[in-house]
C-alpha cells in the first residue's frame, strides 16, 4: 500500500486575486442605488457654505463685531474714506502716558533722590490717561466709523443731494459720516443709526433696527451679502435725507 499525501492528491489551487473597483464603477454603483445625487448635493451644500463665516450666536460681542465690520466695509466700498483724527489722537495720548511711565521705571537715578521725578512722571501719566478717557467718551462716543467729507460727482456737482447735509461754500457736505450702532446682551435687534460728525444728537440722521436671525442661521453661518444690501439701502435714505426710525 502507498499512501498518498494531500498535496500529492490534489493539484494546487491559487486563491483568485481581489477585484478592486474603481472611481467611475463606485460611482455607477452609488447612481444605481440611488445615492450618487444624495452625495453630489451634500458636496454642493458644504462647497455653499464654505464661503461663509461662521459665528457662535450666542456670543453677543462676537456677533456685534462681525455686523460692524460688514457696515464698515458696506460704507468703505460706497467711496467713503476713513477719517482717522481720533484714532491718531488716542495713540498720542496712549505713546505720551507710556513715555512717563518708562521715565519713571528706567530714568537711572537712585532713589530717594528721584522723588520729584516720580512725582512728575506719575501726574504726567494719569493726566494722559484722563485725557484718553475723556476722548473716548466725548468724542469717539458709541461711533464704528467715522469718513471724511465725500465729494459728489462731477455731474451733481452744483445739486444737493442730500437734504440734511451742511455743505459748504463750494456745495459739497462739508462733514462726514458717523456711523454708530447698538446691540444690547440678550437682545436679538441690532441697531444702525447714521448721522453726519459734529451734529451731536440733534442733526439730521437716519436709524434703523434689524432682526439678526434674518441674516444667521441656526448653526451660526452669517449673511454677509445680504446684510451689506440693507446697509446700503439705509446708507442710500440717508443719501436722499428720508429721515426716520424703522425697525
Amino acid at each position: 500500500l502507498r499512501f498518498v499525501s494531500r498535496t500529492e492528491a490534489s493539484p494546487e489551487v491559487s486563491e483568485p486575486a481581489p477585484t478592486t473597483m474603481g472611481n467611475a464603477q463606485f460611482s455607477q454603483l452609488l447612481s444605481l442605488l440611488g445615492l450618487g445625487a444624495a452625495k453630489d448635493e451634500t458636496e454642493a451644500e458644504d462647497d455653499r457654505y464654505a464661503d461663509l463665516q461662521h459665528v457662535d450666536t450666542g456670543d453677543s460681542l462676537k456677533v456685534k463685531q462681525v455686523l460692524d465690520e460688514t457696515v464698515v466695509k458696506a460704507l468703505l466700498d460706497a467711496d467713503y474714506e476713513e477719517n482717522h483724527s481720533i484714532d491718531n489722537l488716542k495713540i498720542a495720548l496712549m505713546v505720551a502716558a507710556c513715555l512717563f511711565a518708562m521715565t519713571a521705571q528706567f530714568y537711572p537715578m537712585p532713589f530717594p533722590q528721584s522723588r520729584p521725578l516720580l512725582g512728575v512722571c506719575c501726574s504726567g501719566y494719569f493726566v494722559f490717561s484722563g485725557i484718553l478717557q475723556l476722548a473716548v467718551k466725548y468724542l469717539e462716543r458709541d461711533a464704528i466709523l467715522i469718513t471724511k467729507p465725500r465729494s459728489p460727482p462731477a455731474s451733481d456737482a452744483g445739486a444737493a443731494s442730500n437734504k440734511g447735509a451742511p455743505a459748504s461754500k463750494g456745495g459739497a457736505p462739508a462733514a462726514g459720516l458717523r456711523v454708530s450702532s447698538a446691540f444690547p446682551r440678550f437682545q436679538q435687534e441690532y441697531t444702525l443709526k447714521l448721522q453726519y460728525d459734529g451734529d451731536g444728537d440733534v442733526g439730521f440722521s437716519v436709524e434703523e433696527s434689524y432682526d439678526v436671525g434674518e441674516f444667521f442661521d441656526a448653526d451660526g453661518y452669517f449673511w454677509e451679502d445680504g446684510f451689506a444690501n440693507v446697509v446700503d439701502d439705509l446708507l442710500d435714505k440717508f443719501e436722499k435725507g428720508e429721515s426716520k426710525k424703522t425697525s
